[in-house]
């Protein structure tokens, strides 16, 4: 049976009885499923068989000094369990990187309580609390920040004297009363501002104290596009990991693009069967503060900036599946 070890040879000629997953006695060279043998109490008829047949060879999967993993891998469940067959009980990784999310908006309010005329509930901080934390990341989620320069100065100051890296959203626009693009200027430096993409090109990148910051747009799906396509990879480049972005998927678009637009369009869609093929089809609603049409689609297309498609042409297609953790 499995865990014992046959220290008798088998003689040639000579068949025994054995058990999924036990070494095969001396002398033995193949096994024949029971199923296809017909025993007798002093005999046992075999089919024609091939030596070697179901047995499994020590070191058929690595050979000696074959890397198991690779420096730079998330560890996922499959490759943990690699390890542990390889009797591997400790490997160095990364910590998890701890970071601090900040909401900024005076509009804002959370689920649960009233809302006053011109305020929102707070639908950002949940969002990417979600996709940092898929990311395995230690996140610790601030109190919303008032629209005042002092108070979004002193909010991203503690941040940065306590996390490693801090992600807000909203505050980041053309609008008089977005101050965080000026507390850092003042806090430390601001090295980018707008992205050409669509939506979420009031993207902002900086550091505080020598930390860095992400403050992506406050418009929800304009921070969910940005927290999966901008965001992801870099968090992930931080925590050491080198595979940061997912192949699209090369699909036939259920759907024309006559105009170009200067800026690569991330349109939520799904995929439809079409005469037996698989064809992208976008949501009829994307606008940048439509959630439910980020929860009803499967994924973005996209587009590159200044590009035509026509219906039937090829376009790139990233899943959630593969964005998500």
């Amino acid at each position: 049976v499995a865990g014992d070890a046959a220290e008798t040879i088998l003689p040639p000629g000579h068949a025994v009885r054995i058990f999924t997953g036990a070494p095969l006695p001396p002398g033995a060279d193949t096994v024949v499923p029971q199923e296809q043998c017909e025993a007798t109490e002093a005999a046992v008829r075999l089919p024609s068989v091939r030596v070697g047949e179901h047995v499994r060879r020590r070191g058929e999967e690595l050979l000696a000094g074959t890397t198991v993993l690779a420096a730079g891998q998330r560890l996922q469940p499959q490759a943990l369990g690699l390890l542990a067959s390889f009797g591997i009980d400790r490997v160095p990784v990364y910590r998890r990187l701890r970071v601090g999310l900040l909401s900024s908006g005076d509009e804002l309010r959370e689920p649960g309580q009233p809302l006053a005329p011109g305020q929102i509930y707070n639908a950002n901080r949940y969002t990417l609390r979600g996709v940092l934390e898929s990311l395995g990341l230690e996140v610790h989620d601030y109190d919303i920040l008032a629209d005042e320069l002092a108070a979004s100065r002193d909010a991203l100051s503690l941040a940065a004297s306590e996390w490693d890296l801090l992600v807000t959203s909203g505050g980041v626009s053309v609008g008089e009363e977005d101050h965080l693009k000026q507390a850092i200027r003042e806090l430390g430096h601001l090295h980018l501002w707008r992205l050409a993409i669509q939506p979420g090109k009031p993207l902002a990148f900086g550091e505080v104290g020598g930390k860095p910051w992400i403050g992506l747009p406050g418009n929800p799906v304009a921070a969910f596009v940005t927290a999966l396509v901008v965001a992801r990879p870099f968090l992930l480049r931080a925590q050491g990991c080198q595979a940061v972005r997912p192949a699209p998927l090369r699909l036939p678009a259920g759907f024309a693009w006559p105009r170009p637009n200067g800026r690569r369009q991330y349109l939520r869609a799904g995929l439809q069967n079409l005469g037996g093929q698989c064809w992208v089809v976008p949501h009829a609603r994307q606008g940048s503060a439509m959630l439910a049409s980020a929860c009803q689609a499967e994924g973005f297309a996209v587009i590159e900036r200044d590009s035509t498609l026509a219906k039937g042409d090829l376009v790139d297609y990233l899943p959630f599946s593969a964005l998500l953790g």
